[in-house]
């Protein structure tokens, strides 16, 4: 069952992330299909990991390996890294963020960027909204969620940990299509991705996006390689 639009505010001082998502920089599909948590409740843990994670998102894999793409979450080295090439933008939204080992760090260290995550499991996206109550959760899959990532701000990043490489053909095309519109549309727009392969994480039909690799993480479970999808620069020179 989709979870229901909670519609909470808890009042007192917003950062202006948060301020900049409600004044609907960050767009918001049906009710029904995206809210926001007024406090952790049960489940969570002091840092804002909400407890249980880990253990559902070993059960979601069991469900769907091919859509989960790994045995274990990503580790906080690997979530460091992310944040880190995430900086210096108005917003930042988050695709497939599972059991939010990569959120929290978005969250910590970027107060002030309005955060928005894109989860297709309403079990784990109703914990991580329990558990970020900042961040605005879109319940879906990606494709299925075209109007939470193009109605973003001309500058914002997208967090993927989406598993492009073990995910069924259609469902990969489409996916990637979709995150091309998005960085297509505004030249300031980036796409951090990371992979296990050495191969770059799917292939660009437009010859105005570029993959640069971004630095290596081996404390993670399998090692990882952290990607950048951007347009370019235009050259100056004749």
């Amino acid at each position: 069952m989709s979870p229901p639009d909670s519609g909470y505010d808890n009042g007192g001082s917003h950062t202006a992330g948060e301020r900049a998502a409600r004044s609907g920089a960050l767009a918001t599909g049906p009710g029904r299909d995206r809210w926001r948590a007024g406090s952790a409740g049960s489940g969570h843990r002091e840092g804002g990991a909400p407890g249980g994670l880990a253990d559902s998102f070993f059960a979601h894999f069991l469900r769907a390996p091919a859509l989960v793409g790994g045995i274990v979450p990503s580790s906080r080295a690997l979530g460091r890294a992310m944040s880190r090439h995430a900086a210096g933008f108005d917003a930042i939204v988050e695709l497939g963020a599972g059991a939010g080992s990569i959120t929290r760090f978005l969250a910590a260290d970027h107060p002030r960027a309005a955060l928005a995550v894109i989860e297709r499991s309403p079990e784990l996206a109703r914990r991580i909204a329990r558990g970020w109550p900042r961040v605005f959760v879109h319940s879906g899959c990606v494709h299925e969620r075209a109007d939470a990532l193009l109605a973003q701000p001309a500058s914002t990043v997208a967090v993927s940990s989406l598993p492009f490489r073990s995910l069924p053909g259609d469902l990969a095309r489409t996916t990637s299509g979709l995150i091309e519109r998005f960085l297509l549309a505004h030249p300031a727009r980036r796409l951090v991705q990371y992979s296990y392969g050495l191969r770059e994480p799917f292939v660009f039909e437009s010859p105005l996006l570029r993959w640069h690799r971004a630095e290596r993480v081996w404390r993670n479970v399998p090692p990882a390689i952290v990607w950048i999808a951007s347009r370019p620069e235009p050259s100056n020179r004749p």
